[in-house]
């Protein structure tokens, strides 16, 4: 005979908390009480009433265990359902998680609130350079796309990304990363280089100016480069990128690599061609990159006129700039020449757009790196006594404190010291600048 009455224990209608069941929830409850019935079987040899009981009981509602055992049911409060076992239940569909399951999900939760502020925390930091132990530098003459990328079109600001620190170099090492289609550099032959330097252990920018390059203009020697830099450049053409690592003495006096990029600028003008306007100057060039200026059939000008022969792709040119630039004039009254700057070993002069002839700060605004204008000046726009005729190539523009002078005799250091093992790759950036071209009949754009 069953221990059991003959009855069955009313399915609760809704749980502890006053709102009805879902079907998830009665599923739930029936397991719970099938799982009652075998543990009955299997201890007392009988089931109990075939009937669903509540899990956590309530009011006037026998639990599972008070079921089985028979014990008396007694009308207890239900326990307090904090705050996290609402959460905890919710997410399961469930009032309120016991045993096991409770123990897990407050372990997981716990867990989570302490593990999640940590990893976003250092995930947040990815943007951050990795500082790589020095243990790990590998040899500075490696294959240089083993160890490193150099980003930036040729005359931009170049970025070097190191993929392992560098050790201390035993030599020179240079590498053509870029090669360009101008004109093959000679010895004694006019160069105008963009050099930035770097740290060969972090990759950082070691130059010393605002704009992390330094512009230099001088002549393929190596008096004036320094041998090192003379020898890497002559050969090189215009348009290239070359990239050189060579020892150097830290402020430490150790020995480490500096890695110096040198982009080999054009010294004349690069770009697209365009034909000559009705009515301007003509320019024509000679073998040895001398230009004339013809006004034949001109009339004198009375207002300023400007016409582009090559336009350019760099970086416009603003009335603040000092630029770097090739230029020849012609008086009108005569067609006497007047300053040029034009030749293959002739270096190119600078123009301060703030300090120069109105007609040229004006028609130069907004104008390319890399063109090539034709100017018809009148006379109160030009120096005053007579009208002019202006051919100028914009090769760059030079910030304050990067034009440096590479045509006078480097500091000591600027060639290969055997005995130190310590090579100066660049000439002294403390050097004074060079003077443009002789000016010829007053005509300097420097000048006025």
């Amino acid at each position: 005979m069953s221990p059991y009455a003959d009855e069955t224990t009313p399915v609760p209608a809704s749980g502890p908390d006053g709102k009805p069941l879902t079907r998830r929830q009665l599923r739930e409850l029936e397991r719970e009480f099938e799982r009652a019935r075998q543990h009955s079987l299997e201890e007392h040899g009988a089931a109990p009433p075939p009937a669903v009981v509540h899990v956590d009981g309530g009011p006037g509602i026998p639990t599972a265990v008070s079921s089985l055992t028979g014990a008396p049911e007694t009308k207890e409060e239900p326990p307090t359902i904090t705050g996290a076992q609402r959460a905890i239940g919710a997410a399961l569909g469930r009032p309120r998680p016991r045993g096991r399951v409770a123990v897990v999900l407050a372990v997981v939760v716990v867990a989570a609130i302490v593990l999640v502020p940590v990893v976003v925390s250092r995930l947040g930091h990815g943007g951050e350079a990795t500082s790589v132990p020095t243990s790990q530098a590998t040899a500075a003459d490696a294959p240089i796309d083993a160890v490193m990328e150099v980003a930036g079109r040729v005359g931009s600001v170049p970025v070097v990304s190191l993929s392992i620190p560098l050790a201390p170099a035993t030599s020179v090492t240079s590498d053509t990363l870029i090669n360009g289609d101008g004109r093959a550099l000679s010895a004694g032959d006019a160069v105008l280089l963009s050099v930035s330097t770097f740290s060969g252990t972090s990759g950082a920018n070691t130059t010393g100016t605002p704009t992390g390059v330094r512009i230099y203009r001088g002549t393929v020697n190596a008096s004036a480069l320094g041998e090192v830099l003379a020898e890497t450049v002559t050969g090189a053409t215009e348009g290239s990128r070359l990239v050189l690592r060579a020892p150097v003495s830290a402020a430490d006096g150790a020995v480490t690599t500096e890695i110096t990029v040198v982009d080999v600028l054009p010294t004349t003008a690069s770009g697209q061609e365009r034909g000559p306007a009705d009515g301007m100057p003509t320019v024509a060039f000679a073998d040895d990159g001398t230009v004339s200026l013809s006004i034949d059939g001109l009339s004198t000008p009375t207002r300023a006129a400007a016409s582009v022969l090559v336009d350019g792709t760099g970086q416009q040119i603003n009335s603040g700039d000092v630029i770097i630039a090739r230029y020849a004039f012609v008086n009108w009254s005569d067609s006497s020449p007047g300053t040029s700057s034009y030749g293959v070993t002739t270096v190119p002069g600078t123009i301060d757009m703030s300090n120069t002839m109105s007609g040229i700060a004006q028609q130069l605004v907004d104008v390319t790196v890399g063109s090539r204008i034709v100017l018809a000046l009148p006379a109160d726009q030009a120096a005053g006594e007579d009208a002019l005729a202006v051919v100028i190539d914009i090769l760059a523009v030079a910030a304050d404190g990067t034009l440096t002078e590479a045509t006078s005799s480097p500091t000591e250091g600027a060639t290969p010291d055997a005995g130190e093992g310590i090579v100066r790759v660049t000439p002294s950036p403390e050097a004074a600048q060079p003077a443009a071209a002789a000016p010829v009949d007053g005509n300097d754009p420097e000048e006025h």
